[in-house]
Parts: C-alpha cells; sequence; structure tokens
C-alpha cells in the first residue's frame, strides 16, 4: 500500500507545473480557461516562448519539461518491469511474489532470477509459482478472487490461523514462519544426548507462549521421541487456553503437557532444575531476560528473538543462548519446504506402490500425491521429519546407517519410536482410539483409528509397516 501512495504521489507530482500555469494564467493574468490549459500544457513539450507574465507560469515554464522527462523515465521503468517480468517467466520456474511487508523484497532477491517482484498493489503477474506474503485476510482474498487462473500453479500463502492440514487443494500450500522455525530448532538442537544422560527424563519449561510457543510445541512432542519410556515434561508459563481447548489429546500422550497458572517467578525452583528453557517472544522479553538472570543461577535460556538487540548489554550474558528465528524461517528454501515435501510425496508413492500395485514414477508420484487430504500429507512430512532425528541417534550411538543390517532388536526398538511419533500426530489432531462399526482401520470424519494402541498390540503386519516406514526413509535420505 505504502508502494501504490509512492506511485500516486509520483504522478500528482508531475501535474503541479500545469496547474501552477492554469492559475498563473486565469488568475494572475486573466486568460480564458480554454487558452490557460492550452498554453500550460505546451510547457511539458518546450513549446512555449513567450515571456512568462508572473512567477507562476516561470516556474512552471521551467519545472514542466522536467516534469516531462520524469514520466518519461516512470513509463520506461514500468514497461521494463514488464519485460524482465516476462522473460522470468519464460526463462525458468518463476516465483511471482506478493505482499506489502519487508519481506517481498528480501524474498524476491534471495530468489535470485527466479524470483518476481509483484509489488503490493495486487495485480495479476504471469509466473509459474505464486508466493503470498501480505497479510492472512489479504492472501486469501487474492487467492480467492484468482482461483481459476492458479490452477495447477502452486501457490505459497501465508497463514497464522488456519492449520496447512486442512487445506484439500495439493497445490495450495500454507506456510507459518513459526512453525518453520519450530520445525528447524528440534532438529537442529536435537536433546537426543542430554535425554540419555538423564535417563531420558527430562523437563522443558516455556516463559510465554503465543502462536511461536505453539509450533515449538507440537513439534517437540513428534520430534522428541527417544525412548519407549522416557517422560519428558512440557511446563508452559503463558496463556494456553485455546491451545488445550483445541487439542483435546494431549494427555494421550506419555509425555505430559502442563499448563502453569502460577507466574514463573513462582516457582524458580523448576527454572533451576529445567533441562532447556524458552524464553519466546513477548512484550518487555528484555526486562525479563534481566529478572531470570538475576533470580536464578546456573540456569541457560533460550531466548528467540528477532534480532539479538539489547541481550549483550546484559550482565550474565553468557547463560543466554539468542536464537534469531525469523532469518532461517524465511529463508526461501525453507518458506517453499522442496525438500521436505519431495521426501513425503516419495514415502507417500511407495506406500501406494506396497498397497496398491502403482508404479514409482515422478508422474504417479504427484498422481497419487494430489488423491491425498491435507492430513495425511502432513502425516508423511511428519514421518519424514522424524527420520532426521532418527538418524542423529543412529549415529551417536554408532549404529549401522544400513537399516537392512540392524540387529532385531534395534529395529524393534527404532519401529515402536515411531509408531509413538505415529500416535502423537493423530492425537495432536485430536484423533483417538476406536474402532469404526464398519469393521474399517479408521473413521476419519469421527477421527477415531483402532491402531491407536501400544506398539506392542500391534500385530505383526502393523508393526512391519513401521519397520518399511524406516527403511524406505533411509533410502531416501541415502539417495540425495
Amino acid at each position: 500500500m505504502k508502494e501504490k501512495k509512492s506511485n500516486i504521489g509520483k504522478y500528482l507530482l508531475i501535474l503541479v507545473p500545469f496547474v501552477m500555469g492554469v492559475t498563473g494564467f486565469t488568475v494572475l493574468d486573466g486568460q480564458p480557461v480554454v487558452d490557460s490549459l492550452f498554453l500550460s500544457m505546451e510547457m511539458y513539450f518546450l513549446n512555449y516562448s513567450d515571456s512568462p507574465p508572473n512567477i507562476l507560469i516561470e516556474i512552471a515554464r521551467w519545472t514542466a519539461p522536467l516534469m516531462t522527462a520524469s514520466g518519461v523515465l516512470m513509463s520506461i521503468s514500468k514497461i521494463r518491469g514488464k519485460i524482465l517480468q516476462l522473460l522470468r517467466y519464460y526463462r525458468g520456474d518463476s516465483i511471482a511474489v506478493y505482499g506489502d511487508n519487508i519481506h517481498r523484497k528480501e524474498m524476491v532477491q534471495a530468489l535470485g532470477s527466479c524470483g518476481i517482484d509483484a509489488g503490493e498493489d495486487w495485480e495479476w503477474v504471469k509466473a509459474k509459482k505464486y508466493l503470498l506474503l501480505g497479510n492472512e485476510d489479504e492472501n486469501f482474498r487474492f487467492y480467492g478472487q484468482h482461483r481459476e487462473v492458479f490452477a495447477g500453479h502452486t501457490v505459497y500463502l501465508k497463514s497464522e490461523n488456519l492449520a496447512a492440514e486442512g487445506i484439500l487443494d495439493p497445490h495450495l500450500r500454507l506456510f507459518c514462519p513459526e512453525e518453520t522455525a519450530a520445525r528447524l530448532y528440534w532438529r537442529r538442537n536435537c536433546l537426543y544426548e542430554t535425554s540419555c544422560a538423564h535417563g531420558h527424563r527430562l523437563q522443558i519449561v516455556f516463559l510465554g507462549f503465543g502462536l511461536l510457543g505453539e509450533k515449538l510445541l507440537e513439534y517437540a512432542l513428534q520430534d522428541n521421541i527417544f525412548d519407549p519410556k522416557q517422560r519428558i515434561e512440557y511446563h508452559i508459563f503463558g496463556d494456553g487456553a485455546e491451545f488445550q481447548a483445541s487439542h483435546r489429546e494431549l494427555s494421550q500422550m506419555s509425555d505430559p503437557v502442563i499448563f502453569h497458572a502460577e507466574h514463573w517467578y513462582e516457582n524458580i525452583p523448576l527454572l533451576e532444575s529445567a533441562d532447556r528453557i524458552l524464553l519466546l517472544p513477548q512484550k518487555g522479553q528484555l526486562g525479563m531476560a534481566g529478572k531470570l538472570l538475576a533470580s536464578t543461577t546456573g540456569t541457560a535460556f533460550e531466548v528467540f528473538t528477532v534480532e539479538d538487540d539489547g541481550f549483550e548489554l546484559l550482565s550474565g550474558r553468557e547463560r543466554l543462548h539468542v536464537v534469531e528465528w525469523e532469518k532461517e524461517a524465511w529463508n526461501p528454501a525453507n518458506v517453499l519446504g522442496t525438500e521436505m515435501f519431495e521426501h513425503a510425496k516419495k514415502l507417500n508413492l511407495h506406500y501406494a506402490h506396497l498397497y496398491g500395485g502403482v508404479e514409482e514414477n515422478s508422474e504417479n508420484m504427484e498422481l497419487e500425491w494430489g488423491k491425498l487430504d491435507g492430513f495425511t500429507r502432513y502425516s508423511n512430512v511428519s514421518a519424514a521429519d522424524y527420520h532426521k532425528i532418527r538418524v542423529h541417534m543412529m549415529k551417536t550411538d554408532g549404529w549401522s546407517m544400513d537399516v537392512t543390517s540392524l540387529r532385531p532388536e534395534q529395529m524393534e526398538l527404532l519401529a515402536e519410536l515411531e509408531h509413538i511419533r505415529w500416535c502423537r500426530y493423530h492425537q495432536f489432531h485430536n484423533w483417538r482410539m476406536g474402532i469404526p462399526e464398519n469393521g474399517a482401520r479408521k473413521d476419519a470424519a469421527l477421527r477415531i483409528h483402532k491402531d491407536l494402541i501400544p506398539y506392542d498390540e500391534l500385530t505383526k503386519e502393523e508393526k512391519e509397516k513401521d519397520k518399511d516406514n524406516i527403511r524406505m526413509l533411509q533410502k531416501l535420505f541415502a539417495e540425495r
């Protein structure tokens, strides 16, 4: 919107000499209005040669040609921009970027030759893919207005309130910077070694909650799975009423999520004994960090902030690990999720091959992916994400990366952990154990599944599915 207003201002500025000329001729010199309009227009083309009768016309005579040149340059610039957009469209995998926020131009620059700056005016631009970075209402409004022409194009839409799992169209991909940051954080700050050192008994504290906190908790529950008998407690100091109401089956998970009614400063012993403390974005975060450092002793804090602004001034700064989460969250590769979806699609195709006889090729990979609902698509994504944690665990323990050479008990353990992850993905989305009346394995409408049971109670066939999932993912990662 600011850019649009700026362009309007530039065009209005071009008219200033014209207005001054008309005023000078009509009001000060007494010329007829029609003559004044004609004479003022002449100035833009250097055709006015008479002696100016007053100061307004003198100023207009000198500035009008400059405005003519400016208008020509603006037009040339706009035409040049349109030509560049077309060239990028025909040259390769172009991505048109929309939005009125600071990230738009940074994203276009980061995308390099494939990035097309569509500006803030929300005008249709021809491209192979589309990236909508405006506020959620603007993004969905634009998508709805152009839904027909979007058909067949991949659209990445920034959304904070709508879960990606709830989208039917496989070509519409919702992304949330907070979600991306959460996925990356637990993968790159794996707690496996810490968990082993503490007998798989950990306490993780969230100071503040909000959208980033919700996403960090969601992925922690799916990624921090290290032992079948583990107990990792998540203590939340923040408003989680809406979150709890939206995720009713959290209590089915073996790792408890505890929402505290008291303030953090009323439970200092918990902070002192915690294995990890996440200080999340909130009003007065810098001041809160100072109070935490003053009221605790050896505790270290993970401070999630946009920029390391002011934290270096605090006494005890060495106990603060600043996580500038937005930088990586807005990396084009992470926003587009290219690798994430590639592995998830291949995993889904493999299932289609095993249980439906579908030939494994690139065409079928897209066809099978398009058949899935959003929930099932992201179940595959969750599986691919957790495999990176699994690989980290295997390497740490010195296990063979060739899963075919693992001992039976090792594969059995990995399969049980995979089943726990699968259960948690469903439980987080309010599924529960239940047997449909028609005898099927699941009922998506009622959100019940007969396999949401402990691993030991699964049939041999279902256990084998978990093991095959691991073999397939290991093969996919080995092929990278």
